[in-house]
């Protein structure tokens, strides 16, 4: 987490377990119940996936909270079952068991995103409109769309209302759109989605983009008080480097993960105990 002239810009990867860091980023022979702990000794936040599929098990989110520092935030997304098999409707039960699992990490609780897919156009706009009343005010709430049909001055205005936050947002099927609807500014960079079958290296290179998107995170650091930023490894290849590359194009502090690492000899005597 850094503090930039007027808000806290937060950078973290789209996930952390994915196998192929072991070696990369994680410590040579980690197990995945290492993962975590380790990650959030070089990242302040990371977005959690898994929520997507399935509201997950008390003591797994209890698992969460005790595995990482105070400072560490998650953000999560919000079940599909909600957002894409019933389009925000007759939802109220699910959304409350979600949100109540969600609260047991407290402080370390960051934004919901509520991601919509591609088939979810203005079309449904009366479910929107149904659904946010819904959202409680103790949680923030990102909304990403995945339709053009979306971007409109009338519906930023309807985010505002409800302190929603505009996903921005760089994949390969929509041109981003830089919008701002609450007190803080949420970036995904998602890439082209399975592009690399191994997720272990940089394998396109986006310094460009990623120069552009500096500036634009500078800009709204400007006017927010707070800036998530979530790369997925489709991205470039390989998260942990494309979030290392933004860092120094912002300027900000980085963590070399490899120094984290134990030492070899270390290793080969907690495999012989």
């Amino acid at each position: 987490m850094v503090e930039a002239k007027t808000g806290t810009i937060l950078l973290g990867a789209q996930g952390f377990s994915p196998q192929d860091w072991v070696g990369t980023f994680y410590p040579p022979q980690s197990s995945p119940s290492q993962f975590l702990p380790f990650y959030a000794r070089v990242y302040d936040t990371v977005e959690v996936n898994s929520t997507f599929y399935a509201i997950p098990a008390a003591s797994t989110v209890r698992s969460w909270l005790h595995r990482t520092p105070p400072n560490f935030l998650f953000a999560c997304k919000m079940p599909q079952e909600i957002t894409h098999d019933h389009r925000l409707l007759a939802i109220e039960e699910r959304l409350a068991d979600f949100l109540d699992r969600m609260r047991i990490l407290g402080d370390k609780l960051g934004p919901v995103a509520i991601q919509f897919p591609r088939s979810f156009t203005r079309r449904y706009e009366d479910n929107l409109r149904s659904f946010l009343p819904l959202l409680p005010k103790d949680i923030r709430f990102v909304a990403e769309f995945r339709s053009e049909s979306w971007n409109d001055a009338e519906v930023f205005d309807l985010l505002g209302e409800f302190d929603v936050a505009w996903c921005i947002n760089d994949w390969q099927d929509l041109p981003p759109v830089v919008e701002t609807t609450t007190d803080f500014a949420y970036l995904r960079l998602v890439g082209f989605h399975r592009e690399f079958q191994a997720l272990d290296r940089v394998q396109r290179d986006r310094s460009d983009e990623l120069t552009s998107w500096a500036s634009t995170i500078r800009h709204l650091a400007s006017r927010l008080p707070r800036i998530y930023v979530y790369v997925n490894n489709h991205y470039e290849g390989h998260a942990p480097a494309t979030i290392n590359r933004l860092a120094n194009l912002l300027d900000l502090p980085t963590v070399d993960p490899k120094s984290l690492w134990p030492d070899q000899a270390t290793i080969f005597e907690d495999q012989v105990e």
